[in-house]
């Protein structure tokens, strides 16, 4: 069977349950004590191992069949969770990542040292640092009470004729506690019937998602090695009806018949002390929580995996729907025809409902970009020797692929120089006064028409006076320039290549390169970056990004008969001047404006276009932000805001050409350009 159609699927699926396999291995790190992490984990590594076999991806399945037995002998108490068990788990966590990111490429990677590794692990032979928390106390103390009394389990168990373990013992015992019914499923195969194992795996990762699996018979790695004859025996628990089981698992091919047969709805007669106690923590936990029950299971997401090129395609498309959409609204105004106006305004709701849908579409959860943080941050405090407590808000917050997919390096440069120059080492934290671990907190929220992400730490800041010193010494500036900065300047001096205020240069940063990286790639996408600092205190970079890049609203204005279009994420206001007003000041035009001193820059001369003859007494100032300082542009008249479709300059020669981020389509056919404050003054 050629499975090379399946990849794709295979490789998207697999990303999810790695995800996942990630979050829960970060939890149990920070809480040995909670075995739901393992059982998570166990559930991940499964199915992932069953999607590896089937696809015939044998070295993936090899290692996630090594990691569950490693992990069962955790849930069976035969191992407890270490600082080394969590460094092994994620050492073959990250072996995973590899190992899907190749299955294109067919290219083999060694995991021969790392399943001796694994093996020495469950030997108890490897040299671990424990943790001061352990989960041997507590999971031997159940398995104790449910040796005491058996008998219920085997008494309704019996009929079918298969041995539990204590500990499946209690999988039952917990699984009919939260409401469950226990399944005896049996699986007949057609005579036909050629890859048993496949199919064995397939009914598996169909009765994952629809329960907690409790025994096989035979075993698992018995159905792998195909050691059965046409039939086997699933007990899992589950809330789902015989009659969904059974039409969810017929669909699978070569599936001559399933048969599902309720052993037990109800909780097992246990000892009487027992069941009080499930139901004095049962009644503890309600009062304590919110009523949600912590969802252990990979999310199953409700949409259609849509190609990127195919989204742009479709914005494009829509793009140039609305562009005529304005061309023929112009035409019936200048006819002035009302029948015609009519049916455009229906063309006009039903283009901006087309346009709001697949810009929808297009928006994903900026989470896809920030789950990834938190075991770089631990990985790179684990490096550096620091506490660091990551906190992270906003996820939900939604942005155009575009956009995230762009944002991602710069972000991971900006928490990478928050802990390694900001955080100051545990020494010199505890003579502060400070915590001892660290904060750095990663925000997203919404504003207006755009999204601010924050990237803070509580660290030892930035010093104006320091920062001005470092660009003395490297020639960017004269002694004399340098006073002359103000504190917010000086700060944006971090912006210029080659500039760096680390006193010592490490593997991670403080080479000079980087920062400037990360202005040039958000200003790029129409954003802005804006940066705070209190030395001794902390600092906060804001970065401040467009929902999409595909459409924008825009203020129109002109000079010297062309329109341009300035981005409103741009304009803080437009005012009006007397000409008589303007001053200099070192041979610069500026104006008073409520109350500060505004710099003017005439967009005649910026652009070389031809001015007008007469001077006029009254100017037109369109006030724009750069860098956290106002400027006013002097233009010839408004034309008013307009939503306006971007389309790049492709073109070798003006694709670098600085000062414009792009061309738009008017309604009256011409061409008018975009302007990119960030590299246009």
């Amino acid at each position: 069977m050629d499975m090379s159609e399946y990849k794709e699927i295979f490789k998207a699926e697999s990303e999810e349950h790695l995800q996942q396999l990630n979050d829960s291995l970060l939890g149990l790190e920070q809480n040995p004590n909670d075995l739901e992490y393992i059982t998570t984990m166990f559930r991940s590594a499964h199915t992932l191992k069953g999607m590896s076999a089937t696809m015939g991806f044998s070295t993936i399945a090899e290692l996630t069949h090594e990691m569950e037995n490693l992990m069962d002998m955790v849930r069976k108490s035969q191992i407890a969770v270490s600082n080394g068990l969590i460094d092994i788990l994620f050492e073959c966590l990250d072996t995973l990542e590899a190992l899907v990111e190749t299955v294109d490429s067919g290219e083999q990677v060694d995991i021969c040292s790392l399943q001796t590794t694994l093996l020495k692990a469950m030997e108890g032979t490897l040299p671990v640092k424990e943790n001061t928390c352990s989960v041997t106390q507590s999971s031997s103390t159940i398995e104790h009470e449910l040796s005491a009394d058996p008998e219920p389990v085997e008494d309704i168990i019996s009929e079918i004729g298969i041995e539990l373990s204590d500990n499946e013992k209690h999988a039952i015992q917990s699984a009919t506690n939260d409401g469950n019914r226990i399944v005896s499923l049996k699986v007949l195969l057609d005579e036909s019937c050629v890859l048993k194992s496949a199919r064995s795996t397939l009914v598996l990762i169909n009765v994952t998602k629809m329960g907690e699996i409790i025994k096989c018979e035979p075993s698992e790695a018995e159905l792998e090695d195909e050691k059965f004859d046409l039939e086997f025996t699933v007990i899992f628990a589950t809330k789902n009806a015989d009659e969904e089981i059974s039409g969810t698992l017929k669909k699978i091919s070569e599936i001559k018949d399933v048969i599902p047969t309720t052993i037990s709805d109800t909780s097992f007669p246990a000892d009487k002390e027992m069941q009080d106690t499930n139901e004095a923590e049962s009644e503890v936990q309600q009062q304590n929580s919110t009523g949600v029950k912590r969802s252990d299971a990979v999310k199953s997401i409700q949409s259609v995996r849509v190609n990127i090129e195919r989204l742009d395609n479709l914005m494009n498309l829509v793009g140039e729907l609305i562009i005529n959409k304005i061309r023929l609204n112009q035409l019936a105004s200048d006819l002035n025809a009302k029948d015609l106006d009519e049916s455009l305004a229906n063309l006009d709701r039903l283009t901006n409902e087309i346009q709001t849908e697949v810009m929808e579409s297009r928006m994903v959860p900026i989470d896809q970009i920030f789950s990834r943080f938190p075991r770089m941050i631990r990985d790179l405090a684990k490096s550096e020797g620091k506490q660091i407590n990551l906190i992270i808000e906003g996820k939900e917050i939604e942005l155009d692929r575009t956009v995230l997919d762009e944002i991602g390096d710069p972000l991971v440069h900006l928490l990478r120089n928050a802990v390694d120059h900001g955080i100051e080492p545990e020494e010199d934290r505890k003579q502060l006064g400070k915590p001892v671990a660290g904060m750095v907190r990663l925000a997203a929220s919404r504003q207006r028409n755009s999204v601010l992400i924050e990237v803070e730490d509580d660290g030892k800041g930035m010093d104006p006076a320091h920062l001005r010193e470092v660009a003395v010494k490297k020639g960017i500036m004269s002694k004399e320039e340098a006073d002359k900065l103000s504190d917010t300047d000086a700060l944006n001096l971090i912006f210029m290549s080659g500039f760096s205020g680390a006193k010592v240069v490490t593997d991670i940063s403080g080479r000079g390169v980087g920062m400037d990286a990360v202005k040039t790639k958000i200003e790029s996408l129409g954003g802005s970056v804006k940066i705070t600092s209190v030395s001794g205190q902390g600092s906060i970079m804001k970065l401040q990004l467009p929902l999409t890049v595909a459409i924008i609203q825009s203020l129109m204005v002109t000079v010297a008969d062309e329109t341009y279009a300035i981005p409103l994420g741009n304009v803080i206001r437009d005012v009006g001047i007397k000409a008589s007003d303007i001053k200099s000041i070192e041979g610069k035009e500026v104006i008073m404006l409520r109350g500060e001193v505004l710099p003017l820059l005439r967009l005649h001369d910026i652009l070389d276009c031809p001015k007008e003859k007469e001077d006029k007494k009254n100017l037109i100032v369109v006030v724009v932000e750069k860098m956290g300082n106002n400027i006013g542009l002097v233009v010839d008249d408004l034309l008013g805001q307009q939503e306006v479709i971007i389309k790049t300059l492709d073109n070798k020669i003006l694709r670098n050409m600085r000062g414009f981020a792009g061309a738009t389509i008017l309604g009256n056919g011409n061409v008018a350009l975009i302007l990119d404050i960030a590299t246009l003054i």
